[in-house]
């Protein structure tokens, strides 16, 4: 009798929990799921003309280089972190730094001038920089988004410690193009053919 009693005991807490979690309709003004935002974004970029805008891994948008009036509408999207891997000298760049120091967002810069700048010194300060974007949602580009596909796959394959192919892949999401062969070597594949 007393083990049926504690069984009836525990069925009764079950049920009576089970009754207290049940879930609330969300509200009509509630907010967008969280994995809704990033595809926001990227549909801001994609209406603003961001040149190759793309969405390689959820929240990080590779892209070509910004206008000032793109990061206006990419930050009113609610994105607060830019990392260009343009040398200032490179024609339309080098004015971001003072526009965020004097509006509060993040900037980074890591000039990558070609396939010249693919070393493992630059692949490990991109590492550090893309470990302190973490995943807070950021915009990474270059004139096209091809340096961008470039240190993007030798991260993955020098830091990260993806295969070399999946690394490659990854590279090629975000915009990797005319670097193709160079990360190739670097990666130790094959050319590809023409």
């Amino acid at each position: 009798m007393k083990l049926w009693t504690h069984r009836f005991a525990l069925v009764a807490t079950v049920v009576t929990f089970a009754a207290c979690t049940t879930e609330d309709a969300p509200s009509a003004d509630s907010s967008p799921p969280v994995d809704s935002v990033p595809e926001a974004m990227l549909a801001v970029a994609t209406e603003q003309g961001v040149r190759n805008a793309r969405m390689p891994v959820n929240g990080l948008i590779t892209a070509g280089q910004p206008t000032q009036e793109q990061i206006d509408a990419l930050r009113a999207a609610g994105i607060e972190h830019f990392v260009s891997l343009r040398p200032t000298t490179e024609d339309g760049a080098g004015w971001e730094e003072a526009r965020a120091s004097s509006e509060g967002f993040d900037f980074d810069r890591l000039p990558i001038s070609g396939a010249g700048s693919l070393t493992r010194e630059n692949v490990e300060t991109f590492a550090t920089i893309m470990e302190e974007v973490g995943d807070e949602p950021a915009v990474l580009y270059c004139a096209s988004s091809n340096r961008v596909g470039a240190m993007l796959a030798l991260k993955a394959y020098w830091i990260d410690g993806e295969p070399p192919e999946a690394a490659l892949e990854f590279g090629l999401s975000a915009g990797l193009t005319s670097l193709e062969n160079p990360v190739r070597e670097l990666l130790g594949l094959a050319p590809s053919r023409p």
